[in-house]
């Protein structure tokens, strides 16, 4: 009985800090190497992207505008595609988190995005990769970084009203979570540099991984 108790007690992967952070660092990553591999376009920004598109329907640059709403919509199909997987499997009675399946998928998406040469329209590339970063934010909302920095000022004045150790750890923690988007920029910028498109393989990696993780904890 004690043994069972013990596997009731386990964190599951995908509740612990270190995972999400690491799905964090990859949509840092995975911003910078669109920007860096693909014409200057961040498509994991659609705050940034949102504002751009107002600033060129003002000025009437129309195409210029036609190239930032492309990845908001993009975005919003992955959103939807992440919930149409998640049905499906669900109704197959998929064993296990859905989501292990859901990060095989994008990690073989981002390997076959390694395969396009460099030679391929940047829109199109950049929009498949906005997709697949809609569809992570579903899997994973803590990804969203405008909202992770407003909840580390709400965890701020917690812990200074609190002043509680427990305030104190999950302020620490949910700024390291919200920094690993800027840590993940650091190596997306230096590997993108270096691999070019191919640096995307590194994330696909580390879903693969990220879904073994997973897979290992279920089997306990």
């Amino acid at each position: 009985m004690s043994n069972s108790n013990k596997k009731t007690e386990k964190i599951p992967p995908l509740e612990k800090p270190l995972f999400i952070m690491i799905t964090t660092f990859v949509g840092g990553y995975m911003n910078v190497y669109t920007y860096i591999t693909r014409n200057n376009i961040l498509a994991n920004m659609h705050t940034a992207n949102m504002s751009k598109l107002g600033i060129n329907i003002a000025l009437g640059q129309w195409l210029e505008a036609l190239s930032y709403f492309l990845p908001i919509m993009t975005c919003i199909l992955g959103a939807a595609f992440s919930e149409l997987i998640k049905v499906i499997l669900i109704n197959f009675n998929f064993k296990g988190d859905w989501r292990k399946l859901a990060l095989i998928l994008e990690g073989i998406a981002l390997f076959l995005i390694g395969l396009i040469p460099s030679s391929f329209p940047d829109v199109i590339v950049t929009n498949l990769v906005s997709f697949l970063m809609g569809y992570q934010l579903c899997l994973f909302n803590t990804t969203i970084c405008t909202g992770n920095i407003r909840t580390v000022g709400l965890l701020l004045f917690n812990t200074l009203d609190k002043k509680s150790k427990d305030a104190l750890k999950k302020l620490i923690i949910f700024t390291i979570l919200t920094f690993s988007f800027a840590v993940g920029a650091i190596p997306g910028t230096l590997i993108s540099i270096i691999l070019s498109i191919k640096a995307v393989w590194i994330c696909s990696l580390i879903l693969f991984l990220q879904s073994f993780w997973i897979y290992v904890y279920e089997k306990q």
